[in-house]
């Protein structure tokens, strides 16, 4: 068998079941983020002056996640030189990262930063690449503490793995979906898919609802969250695989990008919009948020799979999301 036949996410699930696993690692392989505990396990209460014990208050978790951009798979470098090409690159490559931890819950904080370039790379270009990293980071208060640079022999690829922490009442997962759950999402659809992903070339702002995750997180009103960088087919299918449910997507319903068809905002990508789950009787308690929220299905049970259905009443199975290999 070789990869194509396995596919990305295949890959996943072998390389998830060859890890060793750790007792503080809470949660590994599989969601936006791998989760740590930055409390030891014997340490989980603090002495006080009297000789008593008590609990240790505003316990967090490490989040760790890490994204990374290949030239020809998730860049084409233009040959005539284009402004700020390669500062709008960079700027993505942070946020898809960030779009991670805000899926998490939590707050970026430190990231590292690994570039692999070929000799006839441009240094202006390396500098604007970094400006990009570098303006995005501080708007987010997010510190650079190293990396790593290799030679190339052909292609570009930058890495950047992201650190952050959220608080242990805050965590979502991707698992805790429930039957009769509404699945909801931030923004609208399909504009990156529209372009035909010609981000950082064209005008398409990515948005990076880090705030917006967070006022969720704190309300701990819901019960899973995913981004939507991977498109929304392939969003809600991750939640309902790890929730070991099943769901129903109303497409009437899908918040579609000016310019975009159904098509692409089912299964473009690269919105990094927020996809999360919550009970009914909680929805109207939802914090405002900067984004628009549209309840776009419902959670089922495990045994009717993801589905499509219209304003007619139509049901249709939807062919798989966007994966590597």
């Amino acid at each position: 068998m070789n990869l194509s036949a396995l596919g990305e996410f295949g890959l996943i699930e072998l390389l998830k079941k060859l890890s060793p696993n750790n007792k503080r690692v809470v949660f590994g392989i599989g969601d936006d983020a791998a989760v740590l505990s930055m409390t030891n396990e014997n340490k989980k209460t603090e002495k006080l002056k009297n000789g008593e014990t008590e609990k240790l208050k505003n316990e967090k978790y490490l989040l760790i996640t890490t994204d990374a951009f290949v030239e020809r798979v998730h860049f084409i470098i233009p040959k005539k030189v284009i402004r700020n090409y390669f500062f709008n690159l960079g700027s993505k490559i942070l946020a898809a990262n960030i779009s991670d931890i805000a899926a998490m819950g939590g707050y970026p904080t430190f990231a590292l930063l690994t570039l692999c370039a070929p000799q006839r790379t441009k240094i202006e270009d390396i500098k604007e690449l970094y400006r990009g990293i570098s303006r995005l980071a501080e708007k987010y208060d997010i510190e650079i503490i190293g990396g790593d640079t290799t030679a190339s022999k052909k292609d570009m690829m930058i890495s950047v793995t992201l650190l952050g922490e959220v608080e242990k009442e805050n965590i979502l997962l991707r698992s805790g979906a429930k039957d009769g759950d509404l699945i909801c999402v931030t923004g609208k659809f399909g504009e990156p898919a529209s372009t035909n992903f010609q981000f950082p070339i064209s005008n398409v702002q990515l948005p990076i609802r880090l705030l917006d995750a967070r006022k969720l997180a704190k309300a701990r009103f819901c019960s899973s969250m995913i981004d939507a960088s991977d498109g929304l087919i392939r969003s809600v299918t991750e939640i309902c695989k790890a929730s070991k449910t099943g769901a129903k997507i109303l497409t009437d319903d899908i918040p579609i990008a000016k310019g975009a068809t159904l098509a692409h905002a089912l299964y473009g990508g690269e919105e990094y919009e927020l996809v999360f789950t919550i009970s009914k009787s909680k929805f109207s308690k939802l914090p405002t948020l900067k984004a628009k929220i549209s309840i776009v299905g419902e959670i089922t049970k495990k045994s009717s799979g993801v589905t499509l259905s219209d304003s007619h009443g139509r049901i249709n199975r939807p062919r798989e999301g966007f994966e590597h290999f």
